[in-house]
């Protein structure tokens, strides 16, 4: 073929140009949708999240606990009141009811899928956010975790705040049903410093006898770098700890200032966070923390709807469908692409193709 000499034609680079357009479009109609890593661990553990929702729900009312539909609107029975005896902080309602989506049992094995069946999880938890509670425990019996669990007696605003029907109650009704195969090995009674400061001697005798009534180990120290070191025996029982997972603002989790905590996963510790805390002992364990803290924000990434009216659907969304482009597609047109550029640039083809008249 004849070799070039000069510039390249602008009628060649309008082709080129249009070749190349059309090959964007049908990889563009490509997209097709398919299953997230971890699908069908994902759907089961929303479903079994749900159900326990349903258990809660049925449990609550038996025991004559009405449902306020105003502030729990899609009635679930897994808010709370405003103000309560064991009530030890305060909550935005709205993150309360981002929380009660059963999509978020999704989210845990989306964060957890990778660990292999028996792996052992460290998990910190009290009242505030039950619904997510048992989004994680839901995660957990899909992927035959062995979580260690402790809990805080006590709950923020609209949580499991009802003195006779706390958090330990729900986990309770879901252990002795056998719907789930571990509860709480200890049990303290939250609020400042972990002991109960902050609540009246009738609200620690109300947080008291909850854990008691559930048969859980009180955990009851004298001050709070003892209550850590306590827990993180409980913890290191284990020494292969993959993940500590904290739900909620637990002062022994996060400390006072708990708004310099990041959510979500935390692999080192933040410079500008120096309290002793169950988080910074983890780090300083080499332990991975999963911290679930501002749950608007986690709904965000994972595109679960705030406060959504009604739940949404099971098994639709990020979590469980992704778009994706044909890889095939894209490689063949690239050849082509490289393939024609390299003779557009090397050989004179306007010659061939508009009978170009050269000059001698």
């Amino acid at each position: 073929m004849q070799k070039r000499i000069g510039k390249v034609d602008k009628r060649i680079l309008i082709i080129f140009a249009i070749l190349t357009i059309i090959f964007f479009f049908l990889e563009v109609k490509s997209i097709h949708n398919v299953k997230t890593r971890n699908y069908e661990n994902k759907l089961k553990a929303a479903q079994i999240c749900q159900e326990a929702f349903r258990i809660i729900k049925e449990e609550r009312l038996k025991r004559g606990f009405l449902i306020d539909i105003i502030n729990d609107p899609n009635e679930t029975g897994l808010v709370g009141v405003q103000y309560s005896p064991i009530t030890q902080d305060r909550t935005d309602l709205s993150a309360i009811l981002t929380s009660t989506n059963p999509n978020f049992a999704a989210v845990f094995v989306e964060l957890l899928g990778h660990l292999k069946p028996n792996d052992t999880v460290a998990v910190a938890l009290d009242g505030s956010y039950p619904a997510l509670n048992i989004a994680l425990y839901s995660a957990c019996r899909v992927l035959q975790l062995k979580p260690i669990i402790i809990s805080s007696a006590s709950s923020a605003m609209w949580g499991a705040n009802l003195a006779e029907f706390s958090w330990l109650d729900m986990e309770r009704v879901l252990y002795e049903n056998n719907f789930f195969p571990f509860k709480s090995s200890a049990a303290t009674l939250g609020g400042e410093d972990d002991n109960g400061r902050g609540f009246s001697p009738e609200a620690r005798a109300l947080l008291e006898k909850a854990i008691k009534r559930n048969n859980i180990n009180f955990l009851h120290t004298e001050n709070f770098t003892t209550n850590l070191e306590e827990r993180m025996k409980i913890y290191l029982q284990s020494k292969t700890v993959k993940y500590f997972i904290n739900i909620g603002k637990s002062v022994a989790s996060v400390g006072p200032v708990y708004h310099r905590l990041p959510s979500g996963i935390i692999r080192r510790k933040p410079t500008k966070f120096a309290d002793d805390v169950l988080i910074t002992r983890m780090l300083d364990q080499k332990i991975p923390v999963i911290n679930i803290l501002d749950i608007n924000r986690i709904a965000t990434k994972y595109e679960l709807p705030h406060a959504p009216i009604p739940l949404p659907p099971i098994g639709k969304g990020k979590l469980y469908i992704e778009k994706k482009f044909s890889v095939t597609l894209a490689i063949v047109f690239t050849v082509i692409i490289i393939i024609i550029l390299f003779f557009v640039i090397k050989y004179d083809l306007e010659y061939y193709l508009f009978k170009k008249k050269v000059n001698p």
